[in-house]
C-alpha cells in the first residue's frame, strides 16, 4: 500500500498533514467545557456558602440580644449599686419624737425626748422640763450613718457637768414614715414635721386639736399624766356635732327664737363615762381666724341675743407640730 499524500488548500502536495486551527480542535473545547462546568459548580457553592452563612447570622442574632440584655443587666446592677442611699446633713435634719404605742397614732412615750438636730445644735428635751442643747462641733456622714461630736455645757440646776461626747444615727424610710434610729441609745425616733402631720393626720384632727389647744390654752407635755389619771386610762373623747345657718341656739331660755347666722361647729371634750365637760361653738372666719360663740350648757340663763353679742373672734395658733401630734395621740374623736 502507497504512503498516505497530504495536500495544502491549494492542491499542492505537502509532506504532511496540516494541523486543525486551534478553535477547532476537541480538546480545547472540553477543556471550555469543563472550566465552565467548574466555575458554574464554584459560583454555586459560594452562593450556597453565603445563604448558610447568612442563616447563621440569623440564628446566631438573638444571642447578640441575649449579650446586649446580660449587658444591659450588668448596667442596671450598677445603677441600683449606685442607689445606695447617701444623704446629706439636710436630710438629718428636724424634729424626732418617740411614740408610746404605734407611730402617729399615740401619744409621745414618757421620759423619751423630743430631738432636735439643727444647723449647728442639738437639742433634747422631755415632758418634764428638762432640756439640753448641745454645740455641734464635727459633723461625718457615711451613707445613711451621721456621727455628731457634741459639746454639752454644764447644767447647773441638774447637777450635769460639761462635757464632750459623740452621737450616731442611722436613717431609714419605711414609706412615707421618716426614721431616725439612735445607733448610740439604742432608740427609733420618727420625724414630726408640718409635713408629717399632713401625711399621717387628717385634716380635721389637726384643726380641731389647734381650735382646742388655743380656746382651753396648750396642755404642757408633763400634763397629760395628770389629767388621763383623771379618766382612769380611758382616753379624753373630742365629740363633734354641726348646726347649719337658721337653725335654733341651744340651751338659752328663749329656745326657738333665736338662729344661728351662720353655719357652726361644736367641740366638747368629755371622758367615755360622762357627759360633756367643755365645749366650744364656732365658725370658720378664714386665714387662721374662727368666731367662738358662748356655750350656755344645762340652759343657763342666757338669752339668744346675749349669745350672738357676746361672739368673740380667735387667731388659732399652728403650735409645734409635735404638740400637736402629742394631743392628736392622747385622745380620740367620736364623730368628725
Amino acid at each position: 500500500m502507497g504512503k498516505k499524500k497530504y495536500y495544502d488548500e491549494n492542491g499542492k502536495q505537502i509532506r504532511s498533514r496540516l494541523s486543525k486551527p486551534f478553535y477547532k480542535k476537541w480538546s480545547l473545547w472540553m477543556i471550555v467545557f469543563f472550566s465552565a462546568l467548574l466555575g458554574a459548580i464554584g459560583i454555586y457553592t459560594i452562593s450556597d456558602e453565603g445563604k448558610s452563612r447568612d442563616a447563621t447570622i440569623e440564628k446566631k442574632e438573638p444571642k447578640k440580644e441575649i449579650t446586649t440584655n446580660k449587658k444591659d443587666s450588668q448596667h442596671t446592677d450598677l445603677e441600683i449599686e449606685e442607689k445606695v442611699p447617701t444623704y446629706t446633713y439636710e436630710n438629718f435634719k428636724g424634729t424626732y419624737i418617740q411614740f408610746e404605742g404605734e407611730p402617729y397614732k399615740s401619744s409621745i412615750q414618757g421620759m423619751s425626748p423630743v430631738i432636735v438636730i439643727g444647723d449647728a445644735s442639738y437639742y433634747k428635751f422631755n415632758r418634764w422640763d428638762f432640756e439640753m442643747t448641745s454645740t455641734i462641733t464635727d459633723i461625718a456622714i457615711s451613707e445613711s450613718t451621721l456621727t455628731l461630736d457634741l459639746d454639752s455645757p454644764a447644767d447647773k440646776i441638774w447637777g450635769i457637768p460639761s462635757k464632750r461626747e459623740s452621737k450616731q444615727f442611722e436613717l431609714r424610710y419605711d414609706g412615707d414614715k421618716k426614721i431616725l434610729y439612735s445607733i448610740t441609745d439604742d432608740t427609733t425616733l420618727y420625724s414630726i414635721s408640718k409635713e408629717d402631720l399632713q401625711a399621717h393626720y387628717t385634716q380635721s384632727e389637726i384643726d380641731y386639736a389647734r381650735i382646742i389647744m388655743t380656746l382651753r390654752g396648750v396642755p404642757s407635755l408633763d400634763s397629760w399624766a395628770a389629767y388621763s389619771s383623771e379618766y382612769s386610762g380611758d382616753k379624753p373623747l373630742i365629740g363633734v356635732s354641726y348646726n347649719k345657718k337658721g337653725e335654733s341656739i341651744p340651751n338659752i331660755t328663749d329656745y326657738g327664737h333665736v338662729k344661728y347666722p351662720e353655719n357652726v361647729t361644736t367641740l366638747y371634750l368629755k371622758n367615755k363615762a360622762r357627759h360633756a365637760e367643755i365645749s366650744y361653738t364656732y365658725s370658720s372666719i378664714g386665714d387662721g381666724y374662727i368666731k367662738v360663740y358662748p356655750v350656755p350648757l344645762n340652759y343657763a340663763l342666757k338669752t339668744g341675743e346675749e349669745v350672738l353679742n357676746t361672739v368673740e373672734e380667735y387667731y388659732i395658733q399652728p403650735f409645734e407640730p409635735y404638740e400637736v401630734a402629742d394631743f392628736i395621740g392622747h385622745i380620740e374623736f367620736d364623730k368628725y
